[in-house]
């Protein structure tokens, strides 16, 4: 989208450096985000960088990616570079050639104290889509009734189980292809239904499996109150960036609705 803003008149003093800075109203600053106020890093973030040079802002360099300072840093295009985060602070005053992480922690040393700011971690639970058209998977324990609409398999009837015979070709969901599997009667009026041959995706299983494995054999509800005690919580989960981010988000939310 084309970068728009509006110099309000306004500025606010930096910080750090006590020195003002000019305040502007941007068409790509999301209000419902944080404070919905930023601070700007022309020469690291790119949309800030088109916004800056649209408008003669000026573009400060403060990150060395590349160890040559500003030799090879143009403000006049975008390089990738500019926004790497491995680099030394330049351009920082007493902050000059730290590493970024080291830098971080240092100013919120320096500004913590002062009631100028304070770490905090920022979670966003998006949308899932939770059907899959494929085999694999757990199956959704729906029939679909042309009269009843969709209908909750019976609880006596769970779980759904997968045919092994399949052959996966290729050519979508071989489930489709199996009359067997998903030709059935209704629960509720006994008339000829369809089964459900979409699956779960697998993040949905394993966003509630760590509380049934605590008590497998547990009969009266997902998680026996004592195993939950001494098995729960998990302290540790490892298996990569979208087990170690997106999952667990996704497991803290499964455990608030098996807890409600």
């Amino acid at each position: 989208a084309e970068k728009k803003g509006m110099s309000t008149g306004l500025s606010v003093k930096h910080p750090v450096t006590g020195e003002a800075l000019p305040v502007w109203i941007a068409n790509y600053v999301l209000m419902s985000y944080g404070s919905g106020a930023v601070m700007a890093v022309p020469a690291h973030d790119e949309r800030d960088f088109e916004f800056a040079n649209k408008f003669n802002l000026p573009i400060k360099q403060v990150i060395d990616a590349k160890g040559a300072d500003d030799a090879e840093y143009s403000v006049n295009t975008w390089q990738e570079w500019y926004g790497s985060k491995d680099g030394i602070l330049v351009n920082s005053g007493e902050f000059d050639g730290l590493q970024f992480q080291a830098a971080f922690d240092a100013f919120l040393a320096k500004l913590e104290p002062q009631g100028l700011a304070n770490s905090k971690v920022q979670f966003r639970l998006r949308d899932w889509g939770v059907s899959r058209q494929r085999y694999w998977g757990c199956p959704i324990p729906m029939i679909n009734c042309d009269s009843c609409g969709q209908v909750p398999v019976p609880e006596e009837q769970l779980p759904v189980v997968l045919p092994t015979d399949v052959v996966p070709d290729g050519s979508g969901n071989p489930l489709n292809k199996m009359p067997e599997f998903y030709e059935t009667t209704c629960p509720s009026c006994g008339g000829h239904a369809r089964r459900e041959t979409d699956t779960l995706d697998t993040f949905v299983e394993s966003s509630w499996y760590y509380a049934r494995y605590a008590s497998p054999e547990f009969t009266g509800g997902r998680v026996k109150p004592e195993a939950a005690q001494s098995w729960l919580p998990v302290n540790q989960y490892i298996g990569g960036v979208e087990h170690a981010i997106l999952h667990l988000l996704y497991a803290r939310f499964f455990h608030k609705l098996m807890r409600d």
